[in-house]
C-alpha cells in the first residue's frame, strides 16, 4: 500500500472555460500527480460554475430555516 501525503491544495484551471477553481487532495506517494491534476480539471462542470456565477450566490439557502419551513407548511 502506497504512503500517502498530507492533503494539499492545488490551484486548477479549467481547460474548457479557463476558470480557476481549488482542489483539495491526499494524492498518494505512487500516483502521478500531473495525471491526477488533469483528469480532475477535466471533470469541472463548467455549466454549474457558470450558474454560480450569474446567480453570484442568491440561490444559497440555510438548510435549517428551509426545513422550518417545510415543516410548517405540512
Amino acid at each position: 500500500m502506497a504512503k500517502r501525503s498530507s492533503a494539499k491544495a492545488v490551484r486548477l484551471t479549467c481547460p474548457k472555460c479557463f476558470a480557476a477553481f481549488t482542489v483539495v487532495a491526499m494524492v498518494s506517494k505512487g500516483v502521478d500527480r500531473e495525471k491526477y491534476y488533469k483528469e480532475r480539471a477535466a471533470q469541472h462542470d463548467c455549466e454549474e460554475h457558470a450558474r454560480r456565477l450569474a446567480n453570484n450566490g442568491k440561490t444559497f439557502k440555510n438548510p435549517l430555516k428551509v426545513s422550518k419551513a417545510m415543516a410548517r407548511a405540512r
